[in-house]
């Protein structure tokens, strides 16, 4: 995967200024992939995208990372919507062919026209280089205080990792304490990716934070290149776990005339619970 997150190293977070997380209530949700291989980023097709969702009744709208290059930051002042009423997107930056992630931010509005930022960055990818004490503080201090919005909790990529596969007993188990974190009314996990994961034990760890009756939606984007050279073009570019069980959502007939790669996708919370 050609790309940084802004903080590798075991620093401090709670050194970071603290912020008060927006307190959302998602329940329609349209997710959109890429091939990042084909354009730089989503820029030319964002604001049809957001159109789109908002004409279907979205309520959030969550991309893949590796959303949109710095130089073309999102615009607050045009964004006028009647159901859209939070956005989640990367902003990045490309230096020698390899793109390095800059910033997460969620954009919300309470009434779909004046609109307010979130940001905050990916801590880590793994944690096989992480001291337990930073990990700790990712859950005490990170979790509570930046990632859980209302009835929604975001992990950034391989931030999933933070529940671990346990080899010898076959099963994932929360060695951190994150679902202690996580109150009983946040039954959303938003899990963007920047492209595949393609260890088997991701499933299961996306399966695992699913249990108790929470949503698990994970999106990323296609044209990774793997170690035979074979490029991931296989659809579709997320997975949807609701208590325990992978959920089948189909695409929906959305065309971009600037990206055909993209993809778009909607789930309705209530309808995931009922299946």
């Amino acid at each position: 995967m050609s790309m940084s997150i802004n903080n590798p190293t075991n620093i401090s977070i709670s050194n970071e200024i603290k912020m008060k997380s927006p307190c959302l209530n998602i329940s329609k949700i349209g997710i959109v992939s890429r091939n990042y291989n084909d354009k730089e980023d989503f820029s030319e097709s964002f604001y049809d995208i957001l159109q789109y969702l908002d004409s279907q009744g979205c309520d959030c709208a969550l991309f893949s990372l590796f959303t949109l290059l710095a130089k073309n930051s999102l615009n607050l002042d045009i964004l006028r919507f009647k159901y859209l009423r939070s956005i989640f997107i990367e902003e990045f930056e490309k230096k020698d062919n390899k793109r390095q992630a800059t910033c997460y931010i969620v954009y919300y509005s309470e009434n779909g026209n004046s609109w307010k930022s979130h940001p905050f960055t990916q801590m880590f990818g793994s944690i096989s280089n992480k001291k337990p004490e930073y990990l700790k503080e990712f859950i005490d201090e990170e979790v509570p205080n930046k990632r859980i919005m209302g009835n929604a909790l975001v992990l950034l990529c391989g931030e999933s990792n933070i529940v671990k596969y346990n080899k010898k007993q076959i099963r994932v188990e929360d060695i951190y304490g994150i679902l202690k974190k996580i109150p009983n009314n946040t039954n959303i996990i938003l899990n963007p990716i920047h492209d595949r994961m393609t260890r088997f034990e991701m499933k299961k760890k996306r399966e695992f934070l699913s249990e108790n009756n929470r949503i698990v939606i994970s999106v990323w984007n296609k044209g990774k290149t793997f170690k035979n050279d074979r490029i991931d073009n296989k659809s579709p570019a997320y997975t949807v776990f609701y208590n325990g069980k992978e959920k089948l959502i189909k695409k929906e007939h959305y065309i971009s005339k600037n990206d055909p790669s993209i993809e778009v996708a909607i789930i309705e919370t209530e309808l995931i619970i009922l299946k």
